[in-house]
């Protein structure tokens, strides 16, 4: 048995002991999504970082890095813009807002049409992200391993990703969330030392400044847009904030977690740049001919672990939570587990049959970007307004529509219409709602 094969076992136990013992006795939905909300900052920080380093933040970063250079870089840099933004002018005012979901929000503010359409486009998207994140780690375990271990191993991790998160709840996936932060942290860092102290050449080569002829500033624009936003807008996000003791708690976890992003971001992306000519520029690192001393490429391949993990648990709870509260309109902490098992075992055999982790990653933001986050952004941002449902309504399915038709033709330009719809849709709706509240104050003072 090598080293990692007995790290990866130890994991796997500990993912289990720690996600499930003692959460069994959640019997509200309340609790079970957001831990009875009670947590405290660097539980909170530490889960969000764990959240959002997941596969495309490694896998997907090192193939990135083979088309952009340097750029790749951006896809962690555009988050840490993005969670400073949630932290600051975001988390404070939907924690206030009493609401345990992305859709109940918008119920609050909208109305529950609203929140149906909301609830359907995150559980399709939602799925899509959890794809991601398994594809990525069998997309490891085969780099790394191999042959039927590599089956067996991603069947094993992806059933206890699975089990634990169904029946550990929110306080089971942010208690092993603080331990994969730990680990991908020290994993990454240690990896990235090595390289600094063994190859001072190649990395003083590297460029330092991530823009190239191959990444420009209208390509940072654009994944601002249609990245960046979904750091400040997101069920992951909102998950976490909902978590916490209060606005306040939010606020410190996500502006401590978001520069440990860039931090990642500048380890990850010289990882890639270094190896830019292998198959998986990230994977390839564990690969029997890399020149990691085999501990520290163990540590590496911990790290990559913990990454997937701690992304899928997160995102497939918050899907099922959304399922079951804002889609079907339950209260049913064991539907919430039966949906976290299925939509769990849709996504892992996913992985089986297709490898493309930004193109499942990017499918999922194209939809949900313009159809409720951009919409939501203008609701929720400093303070929390009212919006006409009719209206915003129609502008989130439009910018929906835009997005899914930039999707399927491939042509980008479709998404961002549907945002540009979207946003004028909302400002109307908010106008709109304003102007009934006046004209109802005046009657009533006029009664």
């Amino acid at each position: 048995m090598t080293i990692l094969t007995a790290l990866i076992l130890i994991y796997l136990a500990a993912l289990l002991w720690f996600g499930i013992r003692g959460n069994t006795h959640d019997h509200t939905i309340r609790s079970l999504l957001t831990a009875g909300g009670a947590t405290g900052a660097v539980l909170c920080a530490l889960s969000l970082v764990s959240t959002i380093i997941g596969g495309s933040a490694t896998l997907g970063i090192g193939s990135l890095a083979q088309k952009t250079g340097a750029g790749a870089f951006w896809w962690l840099g555009v988050g840490t813009a993005g969670l400073f933004l949630h932290g600051l002018f975001v988390a404070p005012a939907i924690r206030a807002s009493g609401a345990i979901t992305l859709p109940d929000v918008i119920r609050k503010l909208v109305g529950p049409l609203a929140e149906k359409w909301a609830a359907l486009i995150i559980a399709v998207s939602w799925v899509a992200v959890t794809a991601a994140q398994f594809a990525a780690l069998l997309a490891l375990l085969r780099a790394v391993s191999g042959g039927a271990l590599a089956e067996w191993l991603y069947a094993a991790l992806a059933g206890a990703i699975v089990l634990h998160t169904a029946l550990g709840g929110q306080r089971g996936v942010i208690r092993t969330d603080a331990i994969q932060a730990v680990l991908l942290l020290g994993g990454f860092a240690a990896a990235a030392v090595w390289c600094v102290v063994n190859r001072p050449d190649e990395v003083a080569a590297l460029p330092r400044i991530p823009f190239s002829d191959t990444f420009g500033a209208v390509d940072l624009v654009k994944m601002l847009l249609l990245v960046g936003i979904t750091y400040v807008i997101g069920p992951d996000m909102f998950s976490r904030t909902f978590a916490a003791k209060d606005g306040a708690t939010a606020r410190i976890a996500a502006c401590t977690a978001a520069p440990l992003l860039s931090v990642f971001g500048v380890f990850v992306t010289m990882l890639a740049l270094l190896n830019i000519e292998a198959a998986q520029p990230v994977a390839d690192w564990l690969s029997a001919a890399s020149p990691l001393p085999e501990v520290i490429a163990a540590f590496l391949a911990l790290g990559l672990v913990s990454a997937l993990s701690g992304s899928a648990d997160t995102v497939l709870l918050s899907a099922a939570g959304i399922v079951e509260k804002d889609l079907i309109g339950g209260e049913r902490v064991r539907a919430v587990r039966l949906w976290t098992a299925a939509l769990g075992g849709l996504a892992a055999l996913s992985a089986w049959f297709s490898g493309d982790i930004i193109g499942y990653l990017l499918m999922a933001y194209s939809f949900f970007v313009p159809g409720v986050a951009v919409p939501l952004l203008f609701l929720v941002f400093g303070r929390t307004r009212r919006a006409h449902p009719a209206l915003w309504l129609t502008g989130a399915v439009l910018g929906g529509l835009g997005g899914l038709a930039g999707n399927l033709t491939g042509e980008s330009l479709w998404t961002y219409a549907g945002m540009a719809v979207a946003s004028v849709m909302t400002l109307a709706a908010i106008a709109a709602a304003r102007s009934g509240s006046a004209v109802r104050g005046v009657s009533q003072d006029v009664a």
